[in-house]
């Protein structure tokens, strides 16, 4: 402090003269005493601040312009930018204090939410671990609907999956981890006359790390009933067989945020917005806009 009040002291003296006492010296206004002098040198700290105030704010204000533009790049630069619908359901069915009977379906539709253009029943088993692990099995049956050269047809595409769920209570929020790997195989489409067939399906694994963090917007410790928000990220990574994929370690990201309401111990509904990221197999990339509504049931 006392150094900073001699460095202004200096500058002060730099800048306007020794201040005698006797005469008028204008600094935003008269000074007329050695208080005025201290007066001075207060208001050149004041302004040298500001002055570090609004490099700080200007920095910060860049950094702001350049992630904008980042994110308007990467909507504009993008092969497709879609927006479509999601409705999903989750369900659990506790068969034994160790194992549960667990399965989700989803219909998604096409851009601008035109037509349907993804089917999914996902059942499987799972087994508790304790009450905050689990590891679980299935099967996904997925249907999509896939219109080449002006044909429209349904194209199945049936895979296995296991995952670990990690799941903590953190006050009164809950944080969940979801790792799953996926096994498919992935054909070659062709016409055959009305129809689109598949051929030479290829072997490709697919790993996904998955986070949400659950809170409720009341104070209580733990969520029974009610209004609560949610947030999630996933991530998409080829395992094996990147090749007959996009040719790329990543795969794609889906980010989501929403809000939701207990309705009771047994059931959720959610509404929300989730953007999704994916990579294609040279340097395009499509990018989706997606709201979605969830319902999860626990019996």
């Amino acid at each position: 402090m006392a150094l900073d009040l001699e460095f202004c002291s200096l500058f002060c003296k730099k800048i306007f003269g020794n201040i005698p006492e006797n005469q008028y010296h204008k600094v935003g206004q008269k000074k007329k005493s050695v208080g005025d002098k201290t007066h001075a040198m207060s208001m050149m700290k004041d302004y040298l601040r500001s002055l570090k105030i609004i490099s700080t704010l200007k920095t910060y204000n860049r950094f702001i312009v350049l992630l904008f533009l980042v994110l308007v790049s990467t909507l504009a630069t993008a092969q497709q930018n879609k927006f479509s619908g999601w409705g999903m359901t989750l369900n659990t069915i506790k068969l034994s204090p160790t194992f549960s009977l667990v399965f989700d379906s989803q219909l998604r539709s096409s851009d601008q939410w035109k037509q349907p253009e993804t089917f999914i029943l996902r059942p499987g088993l799972s087994y508790v671990v304790n009450k905050n692990v689990s590891l679980t099995a299935g099967l996904a049956l997925i249907h999509n609907w896939r219109t080449i050269q002006g044909v429209r047809d349904v194209v199945s595409d049936n895979r296995f999956w296991q995952q670990l769920g990690i799941n903590k209570q953190v006050k009164k929020a809950v944080l969940q981890h979801r790792i799953r790997l996926e096994e498919r195989w992935i054909p070659v489409l062709k016409v055959a006359g009305n129809d689109i067939v598949k051929s030479d399906p290829k072997f490709n694994a697919r790993f996904r790390y998955f986070t949400r963090w659950l809170s409720p917007f009341s104070k209580t410790e733990k969520l029974t009933k009610g209004m609560y928000w949610v947030a999630q990220n996933e991530f998409f990574f080829n395992a094996a067989g990147a090749s007959h994929a996009n040719r790329k370690l990543f795969d794609q990201s889906r980010s989501y945020a929403g809000t939701g309401y207990r309705l009771s111990k047994h059931a959720d509904l959610e509404l929300g917005y989730m953007f999704v990221y994916a990579e294609g197999r040279n340097k395009e990339y499509t990018t989706n806009n997606i709201i979605q509504l969830s319902s999860f049931l626990r019996l």
